[in-house]
């Protein structure tokens, strides 16, 4: 099947003369703007002319390839126009590019002159009036090279103004838009955003960059000039969704959008039918196509039907595709095959390369398109009965981070030219969003050279995140490099960073400074538990996204709900970094004073300070201390006050967080080999599929997966410590009508830090959880907590606690997580006062599984048994405690979750029988003295964590002896229940 069809666009009139056309009907109205200055089409045009004049003199003709070196502005755009009336390609090279990036564009073009600076010239009327033909190039883009060498795709008038006139159409364009031209103008977007507005005599609004993504910023010039058309690549738009979703006043600021493209990579279903629900009268279209084929060839709108599954569109005017099988025959409606495209938006090859021009450009062999070649894209897909396309992933090592191109292959040529490597591959790192990985042979390299250069020779969007340094690089029986062993390093790496980052064993000082938290979120956003408080955040590997996703996980953790975030001080006369919309509070007058002010941290603040502890020195003090944030936290929180009707029957579609844990991945096991319950995770993750791998993978680990639990595991790709879960609003919405009980097992642990730390994960987390438990289809919310919530009450009683009491009622915890558990208890135990169905599990001290003996490395009681199996040395204190098996306690909380009579209580949940932790565990140790163990421990690096902890704790606060001091009461029904099932 071939889909497309030709359209009759009239008389042909290349760009420059469809844009000259615009400045003799109107003038005088405003074309281009950029900060505070605006060009009229007759002072760009004039500036144009005169800029053209003079690279005539200079030696430009017709045909020839120009490189511009200009950072994004008024100048640029003039020098693109003032070329294009030459006849001659402009090719945007950036001029923060590394120099080796620069070097090797340059050597590619072998350009007679370059465009890189203000020349002299005066504006004029005269044009040059060089005739221009639709075969005539346009343009040239920089796309990434498989073997290091970049190429320059060359496009022509034909395959723009093809472009420009079916935009006109299908935007039903009259001349009032304002276009944001949101992509950078190395970009190939940037061409239609910059320059399609001024074939309708619209404008076009260019932004002041500032050298990283500043989603506020965006926001801001959308309101401030009133944009009703731009682009988006889609991992951008899931930020600026998420911004908007909680943030009214960002959202109010969106409102003059009514058209919307998003483009340069995959989309995500559900952000964009998110953003419709919240901007009802905006239209979101899906565009396709390669930068080889004039910017793209399929358009789609997007509407609620599409579902998960939104179609790359049809070709647009004039523009073929068809899906070719592997004997590059056409393929049925359905099957899925290489995507070959062809028309008027095919450009003509690579500057100077015919070899990989002819690889690509394939001669045509289809009479129903027209044209001499054909260009097969790499990407798969399919189409289905309407001839729209489907995207299916891509057949080579080619990728797309941030809408930007890159052939891993460039990666590892750069990567190569270090000194002491001797080979390199690099693979793509399923993390959200996605990063490369760079592994290279060599001997007597470390990773921080490696690093330099990598930095040295790539821009920023294209440096690895993650490096490894190997003496060989694996290699299969055929002796190619062995990809699928890389990938399980990757894969090793990503997991223990997680299992890492999960409970802050990080080394790092006690978690009481803003230095301190900042660096926790540094970590969890990279994946890098090993960063520093003056490790650089972009040099570890952070990008514009990443930046993003810091500055939200900050504002999260503010100390006061009435702040937007940690403040950063505004200076007396500083401008306001957002423009104030009707009815706010303008930014200070200059010299006024600002009596101690503040403004929510920004992206601008990491830039400018991009280590912990840098930025850390740039923010405002807390303003509240953590006793009264715990009473905050601790109230119900506004809008939930009405409670949703219980649940009546059994689950049979269970939710549950924590799911890669030491006991929340024994709760999904018992769950799918005990019940025929559909069981639903969430997990930081790529996308729902790998959210499903990595709790499979740990099953797999345990020796528990079985083949059949697959068929009812579902992923959902989400963060506890996030606003909303960090789910799309689609993602939250399914969980709300596709679930019936939640099991929260999830939770940050870690005694060396405080209440702040823990709490966006523990407290916040618990919250959004029992919103969502409020929310659409009735859910009990089964709360996994700990013992911990009463050990200082219990330790003052005489009599063990009954599980009756109440959190609010008990003396305050001494640990940080305790706390942020005690506080969890309190909310919910709040919203059970309003008749929600929440019911609170008190583990004791859980221990290994008595099937696996998978032990539960993370806590105090196996460092301890570690130490001592190390050591050979015990300390001479009793160290009483329950021995509760993992697999005991994910029974206990399975059980109680098909028991309506234990619903909507307190159950605690220990081995009844108090026993000797080192005799217990079988450990043949030497009794010495407390202080003698506390030195031994010091003097051993191995043992740096626990010697930590006992700086916190003394050493017979660290094991609790739970049956001596709690009593079980319906806890204890779940033991039999247990066993029966």
């Amino acid at each position: 099947m071939i889909s497309g069809a030709g359209v009759d666009h009239g008389a042909f009139l290349a760009v420059p003369a469809l844009i000259e056309r615009q400045v003799d009907l109107t003038g005088d109205r405003p074309a281009v703007t950029h900060g505070e200055r605006t060009l009229s089409y007759r002072e760009l045009d004039g500036l144009a002319n005169g800029l053209a004049a003079h690279l005539a003199g200079a030696g430009v003709r017709r045909g020839d390839v120009v490189p511009v070196l200009l950072p994004d502005g008024l100048d640029f755009a003039v020098a693109c126009l003032a070329l294009m009336k030459l006849g001659a390609a402009f090719v945007p090279l950036d001029p923060e590019w590394p120099a080796a990036t620069l070097d090797a564009t340059l050597a590619v073009l072998a350009p007679r002159l370059v465009v890189d600076r203000t020349v002299s010239y005066e504006s004029t009327l005269d044009r040059p009036g060089v005739p221009l033909g639709p075969e005539d190039l346009i343009y040239g883009i920089f796309t990434s090279g498989s073997t290091g060498t970049p190429r320059c795709a060359l496009n022509t008038h034909r395959g723009l103004v093809n472009r420009f006139a079916f935009m006109t159409r299908y935007f039903a364009a009259t001349g009032a838009e304002v276009v944001l031209q949101n992509s950078r103008h190395t970009v190939d977007s940037s061409v239609w955003q910059l320059f399609w507005p001024l074939t309708v005599g619209a404008r076009s609004v260019i932004p002041v960059r500032t050298g990283y993504v500043d989603l506020e910023h965006t926001v801001a010039t959308i309101h401030r000039h009133r944009v009703t058309l731009t682009d988006f690549v889609p991992s951008l738009l899931g930020a600026l969704v998420g911004l908007a979703d909680t943030d009214p006043g960002a959202l109010a600021r969106l409102g003059s959008l009514t058209e919307l493209v998003v483009g340069g990579e995959e989309i995500v279903a559900p952000v964009v039918h998110r953003l419709c629900e919240l901007l009802p009268g905006l239209r979101i279209t899906n565009g396709y196509g390669p930068t080889e084929a004039s910017i793209g060839m399929a358009f789609h709108p997007v509407t609620p039907a599409d579902g998960d599954a939104v179609p790359l569109g049809r070709p647009i005017d004039n523009c073929y595709a068809v899906v070719l099988g592997p004997d590059d025959r056409p393929l049925p409606v359905g099957e899925v095959g290489e995507i070959v495209i062809g028309g008027a938006c095919l450009g003509l090859g690579y500057l100077g390369d015919p070899v990989r021009t002819a690889e690509a450009f394939v001669p045509n062999p289809f009479p129903a398109i027209p044209g001499r070649h054909l260009y097969r894209t790499g990407d798969l897909g399919r189409l289905d009965t309407e001839g729209r396309l489907f995207f299916h992933g891509r057949r080579d090592f080619q990728v797309k981070i941030g809408g930007v191109r890159i052939e891993l292959g460039e990666i590892a040529a750069a990567a190569e030219r270090c000194p002491g490597v001797r080979q390199a591959r690099v693979l793509l790192a399923p993390t959200r969003p996605p990063a490369l990985a760079v592994f290279v042979a060599a001997t007597g390299l470390d990773d921080s050279t490696l690093g330099a250069h990598l930095r040295s020779e790539l821009p920023r969007d294209r440096r690895p995140r993650y490096r490894f340094v190997l003496p060989e690089l694996p290699l299969t029986d055929g002796g190619k490099v062995d990809r699928a062993r890389l990938r399980l390093l990757l894969d090793a790496q990503l997991s223990a960073d997680e299992a890492l980052l999960a409970a802050e064993v990080t080394g790092a000082r006690p978690g009481v400074t803003a230095a301190d938290r900042i660096l926790g979120v540094f970590r969890r956003v990279l994946l890098r538990p090993d960063l520093g408080p003056d490790d650089d955040f972009f040099d570890a590997g952070g990008d514009s996204l990443a930046a993003l996703r810091v500055i939200a996980d900050l504002r999260a953790t503010t100390p006061r709900a009435d702040l937007d975030g940690y403040g950063a001080p505004l200076p007396g006369g500083a401008p306001s970094p957002v423009a104030p919309t009707p009815g706010e509070a303008p930014a200070p007058a200059a010299g006024a004073p600002t009596s101690g002010a503040t403004r929510p941290v920004g992206v601008a603040d990491l830039f400018a300070a991009p280590t912990a502890t840098r930025l850390a020195g740039r923010l405002a003090p807390p303003v509240a201390d953590e006793h009264e944030l715990m009473e905050l936290d601790s109230a119900l929180p506004a809008g939930l006050d009405a409670a949703a009707p219980g649940p009546v029957d059994p689950p049979t579609d269970v939710l549950v967080t924590g799911a890669t844990g030491f006991v929340g991945s024994r709760i999904v096991y018992e769950l799918l080999a005990g019940t025929s319950a559909r069981v639903h995770v969430l997990c930081r993750a790529a996308d729902e599929e790998h959210a499903a791998r990595r709790v499979a993978g740990v099953l797999q680990t345990q020796g528990l997966w079985r083949p059949g639990f697959a068929d009812r595991l579902r992923g959902h790709a989400g963060d506890l410590a996030a606003p909303g879960l960090g789910l799309s609003g689609r993602g939250w919405d399914r969980l709300a009508v596709g679930c019936d009980a939640i099991v929260h097992s999830g939770a940050m642990v870690n005694f060396l830090f405080d209440y702040l730390t823990h709490r966006p994960a523990n407290v916040l987390g618990t919250r959004e959880l029992l919103r969502l438990a409020l929310t659409g289809r009735p859910k009990a919310l089964h709360h996994v907590s700990t013992l911990g919530v009463l050990e200082d009450e219990a330790a003052g009683r005489s009599e063990p606690l009954a599980e009756s009491t109440d959190a609010a009622s008990a003396a305050r915890p001494g640990s940080g997580y305790s706390r942020s558990k005690w506080v969890a208890e309190r909310c919910l135990t709040e919203a059970r006062h309003k008749g929600a169905h929440v019911t609170i599990y008190r583990l004791g001290e859980v221990m290994a599984a008595t099937d696996t003996g998978h032990p539960n490395g993370r806590a105090a009681t196996e460092l301890l048994l570690a130490a001592v199996a190390r050591l050979g040395v015990a300390p001479d204190v009793a160290l009483r405690t329950d021995w509760t098996p993992a697999d005991h306690a994910a029974r206990a909380v399975v059980a109680g979750l098909f028991d309506p009579r234990v619903w909507g209580r307190n159950l605690h949940v220990f081995h009844p029988d108090s026993v000797d932790l080192v005799e217990r565990s079988g450990l043949a140790a030497r009794r010495v003295p407390v202080p003698e163990f506390v030195e031994l421990l010091r003097a051993d690096p191995a043992c740096r964590l626990l010697a930590g902890l006992l700086d916190r704790k003394p050493l017979h606060e660290l094991v609790i002896d739970n049956p001596r001091l709690f009593r079980r009461e319906h806890g204890a029904r779940l033991d039999l229940q247990k066993e029966e099932r």
